[in-house]
């Protein structure tokens, strides 16, 4: 007898993408932005170069995965001595508002198809997919079914849709995830020779007049980026990443765009909602898509009793901020967990 599937944990989101993924993407650079070079011989495709030259190329050039902000170059690396078969290009934005990957591979096609065919002959993979969500329901562009011959795979379900890319795809191993930005980044390094110096973000929010996607300088404020598309209202909140697993931030004027910002989201909220008492409903366990429970483990933290942390499998969470999103008295489940995933129990510093 078959073996039923159990079904997926988590929520389905509104995406909040429009009109940011539909306009084009802007560009708001310092004066130095585009002079830094890296010393290799520019040359106009990557057919041209070796594996080990693409990967010292993107050492060179400084970039960064956004997915995960480690160096691209040591994922090239590792990669090939594994021996992957397939790299899957990350596009997906799942989180809300967030459009910043899926923007640049809808709008920047011919960067992500030449970097993708650098990516994946420095890893000497013979196959190559990119992801993208499928629940869009508001999204006012086509996505196309392949870019350049590679095939576009829509990966739906509740989010955290990441966290089952392999799955969907039927890829157990032998395989590497790398975001869209960076493909971008390392074809602009080998054909123009330039370094990673900006990065792709989205600025949305419900106080954002001009939502749109940007490519901004790094080191930029966020003082900077939100007068660039303007606020409609004076925000209550300015979170720096998506609006399910982003930082709040208190000074904008200190907070400076990194490889790794995928958004500046500014919003007005009514703080009166806010209760921070449990009520113990049980959501946060029900829509835990790891299947923790983040009530027990909240309040473990909560009064310190640090040496629960490990049977409640603390360690096992991934912070996509599920729990928190459902949370009817708008605890900070995600943020308060996320400091103490250590497996000894102990806080992280």
């Amino acid at each position: 007898m078959a073996m039923k599937t159990q079904p997926r944990k988590g929520v389905y989101l509104q995406q909040f993408k429009e009109p940011a993924l539909s306009r084009e993407i802007r560009q708001f650079f310092n004066t130095s932005a585009s002079e830094a070079l890296v010393g290799s011989p520019v040359t106009k495709s990557p057919e041209e170069l070796t594996p080990l030259e693409v990967i010292d190329i993107a050492r060179q050039a400084g970039i960064v995965d956004e997915r995960d902000g480690r160096p691209l170059y040591k994922k090239l690396e590792k990669a090939r001595e594994r021996g992957v078969k397939t790299v899957v290009v990350d596009a997906l934005d799942d989180e809300p508002y967030v459009s910043s990957q899926l923007g640049v591979l809808l709008h920047l096609r011919e960067e992500v198809s030449a970097g993708l065919k650098a990516a994946a002959m420095a890893a000497e993979a013979a196959n190559k997919t990119i992801v993208v969500y499928k629940n869009l329901t508001d999204a006012e562009v086509r996505v196309p079914s392949s870019i350049d011959g590679v095939r576009v795979v829509r990966i739906g379900g509740k989010y955290p849709a990441e966290s089952h890319i392999g799955r969907d795809l039927g890829l157990r191993e032998g395989y590497v995830t790398l975001g869209v930005c960076s493909l971008v980044f390392l074809s602009r390094a080998i054909t123009s020779g330039q370094m990673q110096k900006s990065a792709f973000i989205t600025v949305a929010g419900n106080c954002i007049a001009n939502p749109t996607n940007l490519e901004v300088s790094l080191g930029m404020s966020l003082s900077q980026v939100l007068e660039r598309c303007g606020l409609a209202d004076n925000p209550t909140r300015v979170v720096i990443g998506g609006s399910m697993t982003g930082i709040s931030i208190m000074d904008t004027d200190k907070t400076l765009v990194s490889p790794t910002t995928r958004a500046v989201l500014a919003f007005r909220e009514d703080e009166k909602e806010r209760n921070y008492t449990c009520i113990g409903c049980g959501r946060c366990t029900a829509s835990c898509p790891v299947g923790l429970d983040p009530m027990f483990i909240y309040r473990a933290v909560k009064s310190r009793r640090f040496s629960l942390l490990v049977p409640l499998r603390a360690a096992e969470c991934v912070g996509c901020g599920t729990c928190s999103y459902v949370c009817p008295s708008k605890l900070p489940l995600s943020i308060t967990i996320g400091k103490y995933r250590k497996t000894d129990g102990e806080e992280e510093e």
